[in-house]
């Protein structure tokens, strides 16, 4: 869910989590022809060992190091494993412990009085399993808030109110869409990693600053009953990634419970088709008993949750409205300007314009809405068929100008620390690190 960059010239070294942050500092830029930002980025979804690890970029090679240390011998940077304490989680028993001894350390950190600052946690609750079994399991730790988003990506309510109520936890619901009324919104989430997917979180900043956030992300891959699990952090998406760069700019520390304890995800997977948790094996293909236990004896009736599986992501390269307004005008604005890239190297430019030159982008779109509004009439029981209709949906609606997306936001975000670095004095002489900054 977050990562390390890193840069080695022939005098310094150069270390941040905040890509924006050490190109601004090195004077770096990507290149706005190369189209492959997007895949690049999601590779880490087939795992650690498959993940592309570099980034060209005018000041050399990024490299990007996920879950592992970085290292300074001598001189030099390396990376190695990180350290891994296998725990016996043969039973639901000693696993929920396990993840109850994990929140409660991480409250203990919080709040200790050596910080300058203590942090307080913010749950999030849908009407699915991951996030709610988070929430469930802090809430005996202190969790008293919750947000939530309202709606699903499909238009179906997913506000998980109920759950709340039933946890004694106050949730505050906001609109899916209301990102959409900020300026630039989109910039540090696509300039995390290219897609920007978790932008809806922008709509609930008010709630975020000085928080732990504690997400479900991952949790169809720990958690599922049927998922295909493996320790080199497979995943089924990249969701999350992108709150990587948003969190330091509002000043929050994400936690994505699921990831506690992922090394044993085979024992976890285990524990989940094991005959003692049959009682709470909802059968079909969206069955989490784990999570539906911790929720069921924390005192959350059985259909408030879990009963389809549902998402709140925003698709850029699907989006029939694409970027907010201001930033659509600032994103043809930045085409034009590096039109001349394109030309250097024997291509034709994008174009972001009312005459659009591509003839199927029409009938493409209204094939992909006449698809969906048959997909939504679709039986919850079928949620797999509406899943494949909103596949072919997105595959009408693809917006072929979302592959030059990430250069744009990039160099939008680097923008705001060389803002940050103008109002303070320079180093003498330039200090060797760069930190990633908070905005």
């Amino acid at each position: 869910m977050d990562r390390l960059h890193s840069l080695e010239t022939s005098d310094a070294a150069w270390v941040s989590n905040s890509l924006p942050c050490l190109l601004s500092m090195v004077g770096g830029a990507v290149d706005p022809t190369y189209p492959g930002y997007f895949p690049d980025f999601k590779s880490i979804s087939r795992g650690l060992s498959r993940y592309a690890r570099g980034l060209a970029t005018s000041a050399g090679i990024v490299r990007i190091t996920y879950f592992h240390n970085l290292t300074w011998d001598h001189g030099r940077l390396g990376e190695e494993p990180k350290p891994s304490a296998e725990r016996p989680l043969a039973t639901f028993t000693a696993y929920r412990d396990f993840l109850k001894r994990t929140i409660a350390g991480l409250v203990e950190n919080m709040t200790a009085r050596d910080r300058a600052g203590s942090l307080r946690l913010l749950g999030t609750i849908s009407s699915g399993y991951d996030s709610a079994t988070a929430a469930a399991l802090a809430r005996p730790y202190g969790l008293t808030e919750a947000v939530s988003f309202g709606s699903s990506s499909s238009g179906d309510p997913d506000s998980g109110e109920l759950i709340a109520d039933a946890l004694g936890v106050r949730l505050t619901i906001f609109a899916r869409h209301a990102w959409r009324a900020a300026t630039f919104p989109e910039v540090p989430f696509v300039a995390s990693d290219a897609k920007g997917e978790d932008v809806y979180f922008k709509g609930a900043e008010a709630q975020l600053g000085g928080r732990v956030l504690l997400t479900g992300f991952h949790g169809d891959r720990v958690w599922d009953k049927r998922a295909a699990t493996n320790e080199d952090l497979v995943r089924g998406d990249q969701s999350g990634l992108s709150l990587s760069e948003y969190r330091l700019w509002v000043g929050f520390l994400h936690c994505p419970l699921p990831f506690a304890g992922v090394r044993q995800a085979r024992a976890i997977g285990a524990i989940s088709r094991s005959r003692d948790m049959a009682p709470w094996d909802s059968g079909g293909h969206y069955s989490r008993p784990i999570c539906r236990r911790i929720l069921e004896e924390a005192g959350v009736p059985r259909d408030a949750f879990g009963r389809w599986k549902k998402t709140a992501s925003v698709l850029f390269f699907a989006q029939e409205g694409f970027l907010s307004p201001a930033s659509l005008v600032d994103y043809r604005t930045w085409l034009d300007h590096h039109a001349p890239e394109w030309h250097r190297r024997g291509l034709v430019p994008p174009t972001l314009s009312a005459d659009d030159p591509d003839p199927w982008r029409g009938p493409r779109h209204a094939t992909a809405r006449l698809l969906e509004g048959l997909a939504h009439m679709a039986p919850r029981r079928l949620w797999y068929l509406r899943s494949a209709a909103q596949r072919i949906v997105i595959l009408g609606r693809r917006e072929r100008l979302f592959r030059h997306l990430f250069p744009w936001a990039l160099e939008r975000a680097k923008q705001r620390y060389a803002a940050t670095v103008a109002l303070e004095p320079p180093p003498q002489p330039p200090a060797p690190l760069a930190a990633g900054l908070p905005g």
